[in-house]
């Protein structure tokens, strides 16, 4: 009996150590990784920085003038190259657009009905529309009467 409770703690001891050294190069090859990809980064990093100094190298306003006078023909915007609000098409009248929809689908279109008039503002004054709150004039409610305005301008 003792020694098979030998033999068991000697197989569980070279387990445990089997398992401690499999950590233990499983950590080694993570820190390797790590270390290869913080590289990289590193590399990358003076790449990209490479790029942006070779960026602001060709992107100098007096480079770029001159390229612009050797390669391109520019002229000067004036007053006749703008044009005028008359100077366009007009718009294109679309009908009503629901109705032929209705049509194609072989359904009839009713008439919609015509927007009903507002009746006319009950102000005191003819011909004006109602204040809205915030009104220094007119009449006065009990709630604008003790407001005081702020600035004018």
């Amino acid at each position: 009996m003792i020694r098979l409770l030998h033999l068991v703690a000697i197989a569980g001891l070279i387990a445990s150590a089997v398992y401690a050294y499999s950590i233990k190069y499983d950590t080694l090859y993570q820190a390797e990784q790590v270390a290869k990809l913080k590289s990289r980064l590193r590399r990358e990093r003076e790449a990209t920085a490479v790029l942006r100094a070779e960026w602001q190298l060709l992107t100098r306003p007096d480079r770029l003038q001159a390229a612009v006078d050797k390669y391109l023909q520019l002229e000067p915007i004036g007053t006749q190259h703008l044009g005028r609000l008359a100077d366009l098409p007009a718009r294109p009248d679309r009908g009503d657009e629901i109705a032929r929809k209705l049509e194609s689908l072989g359904l009839t279109a009713t008439a919609t009905p015509a927007p009903k008039e507002r009746p006319a503002a009950t102000t005191g004054r003819s011909g004006e529309e109602p204040r809205t709150t915030g009104s220094t004039s007119g009449s006065r409610s009990p709630r604008t009467s003790t407001r005081t305005p702020t600035a004018t301008r």
